[in-house]
């Protein structure tokens, strides 16, 4: 039978794949730049010492006069001083050498073929010839003497000399590479060491196998089952539980303990960590006989468990049956064995890395309520969303309907904005636009939008209000400006200094007795 490859051995064999993957990827961009990069700065050194060769005017008057000594000799002189110039060569019109490397090569004919260019066209360029040196990369460079062209300049650097440089650079390459490798295979084998550490040795159907197994104990046992997180979440509960306490609703995965069993204890047990037996207690109108013990990860709590049945029950069943005892240790003992499996359960889920668990409590999550999942999907900040919904609670009070874009979306937090500052401006603005529905006295309507735009935050409250007359449109913003009889004016005051505070901009559209539109728009990094 083949065996399978163990977890450790998959990600390890992954990551290697994706490092030599990616690396080699990169070497064979960086291999092609690097060996660019140096024939591109080769020519550009060539290039620039023959502009300024050319433009010497020693060299001019020197080559006008026809005096090759004195050519020869200032050549000789540069080719010393100059790095990565292996070449210089002066020549006449007829490419006859002025100056040379090789002294013995002064007066005969330019070598290579490729000078015809620079004599007959008189323009710069670079080429590849081979010389009496060897071959070489050239660049060649007209010499003008009072607008008349007399010669020309060839700079060069030898062929073989630029395969040592690209040689150095691809070697250099391979090294870093080499060493980018080891030190990724090192990385991965680390990696899937500590995964499967992290899952306490276990490979992946082993755990799907042991969650399976545990959730059968669990709806088997006849005893109520419910589990916390070390926040108070709910985090496993069984159908017995559920019928014992009399839920409508099943789903009450992640939900705070006290708001679905308010009565609960385990909160007392997560703090303090002592254990309680064969304890009374009244949940949802059913009296309980309970035991509830902490869950421990070493000395760490991280959770809390319960496991009760209907005293009821349980008085009729003694009464009925002989051995009731025995029978409630029978129940304890099958509690303490789901207990050290549900260890692993609870440390995978602390871990947050095994699917299966998460795909359990997708299956189970209670459905929410609309809003308050487009809130808590589309807006990640708690307290904007508090305040939203606190508005939309309010328009409903009023009987005015409050539309929330679908578009709307908010990061939790923003580097130059406090959330006291969106407070501010979305609560005035709401407000606002609700109380000029009530002015109208019809039946209401009001849109909300605040979005995550590009390099803003855009804000847009629309109702179809008693509007603005256009004479105070500019003044809607002053300090105690109010067309209200006992107010102070302070709300859209308040809005127009945060604004300011934010270096933020606002828009406002209003027809009297038809509504108003106010756009509001804050730069993310304080300017705009």
């Amino acid at each position: 039978m083949k065996k399978n490859l163990s977890l450790q051995t998959k990600i390890t064999m992954l990551i290697t794949v994706l490092i030599l993957a990616s690396i080699g990827i990169s070497i064979l961009f960086v291999g092609k730049w690097s060996l660019d990069n140096i024939q591109k700065k080769v020519e550009d050194n060539i290039k620039n010492v023959s502009l300024i060769l050319a433009s010497s005017p020693d060299i001019k008057r020197a080559l006008k006069e026809k005096n090759s000594t004195k050519v020869q000799n200032t050549i000789h002189k540069l080719l010393d001083r100059l790095d990565g110039v292996d070449i210089i060569t002066i020549a006449d019109m007829n490419g006859i050498r002025y100056a040379h490397p090789n002294p013995n090569r002064i007066g005969k004919p330019f070598v290579g073929g490729d000078e015809v260019r620079v004599i007959k066209e008189g323009v710069s360029y670079i080429s590849q010839a081979k010389g009496t040196l060897g071959i070489s990369i050239r660049a060649f460079e007209p010499i003008f003497y009072r607008e008349e062209q007399i010669g020309f300049v060839m700079v060069g650097v030898l062929y073989e000399e630029i395969k040592e440089f690209r040689a150095h650079a691809l070697t250099t390459i391979f090294g870093f590479t080499l060493f980018g490798i080891v030190l990724g295979i090192i990385g991965a084998l680390a990696i899937g060491k500590r995964t499967r550490d992290s899952l306490l040795g276990l490979e992946p159907d082993e755990i799907v196998y042991l969650y399976k197994e545990n959730r059968a104990m669990i709806e088997a046992i006849r005893e109520g089952i419910i589990a916390i997180d070390g926040k108070g979440r709910i985090t496993l509960v069984n159908d017995y539980a559920i019928k014992i306490l009399n839920i409508n609703n099943k789903n009450v995965i992640g939900e705070y303990v006290l708001d679905v069993f308010p009565t609960s204890r385990l909160l007392d047990v997560l703090k303090s960590g002592e254990s309680e037996f064969n304890e009374e207690q009244i949940i949802n109108d059913t009296v309980i006989l309970t035991n509830r013990v902490p869950m421990k990860d070493g000395d760490e709590i991280i959770g809390a468990m319960a496991s009760f049945n209907d005293r009821t029950k349980v008085k009729r069943l003694a009464e009925e049956i002989t051995g009731v005892r025995q029978i409630i240790q029978a129940l304890r003992a099958n509690t303490h064995e789901f207990m050290n499996k549900l260890h692993v359960i609870l440390g995978l889920i602390k871990l947050n890395e095994i699917d299966e668990v998460r795909a359990y409590i997708k299956d189970v999550v209670k459905e929410q309520e609309q809003v308050r999942f487009f809130l808590m999907k589309k807006i990640k900040n708690p307290t904007i969303s508090a305040i939203i919904l606190g508005k939309l609670n309010r328009a409903k009070e009023l009987s005015i309907n409050m539309e929330l874009d679908e578009n709307s979306y908010l990061e939790k937090h923003y580097k130059n904005i406090q959330n006291d500052n969106l407070v501010t401006i979305i609560g005035n603005l709401l407000d606002n636009g609700m109380e000029a529905i009530v002015k109208k006295e019809e039946d209401g309507e009001i849109y909300f939008r605040i979005e995550d735009v590009n390099n803003f935050i855009e804000i847009e409250v629309h109702d179809n209000g008693i509007g603005i007359e256009e004479e105070n449109i500019d003044k809607i913003f002053k300090r105690e400006f109010t067309t209200k009889v006992d107010e102070g004016g302070i709300g859209l005051f308040l809005v127009d200094k945060t604004m300011k505070q934010l270096n933020g901009e606002f828009f406002v559209d209003s027809k009297y007795k038809e509504g108003t539109c106010i756009l509001v728009r804050i730069p993310k990094e304080g300017k705009i």
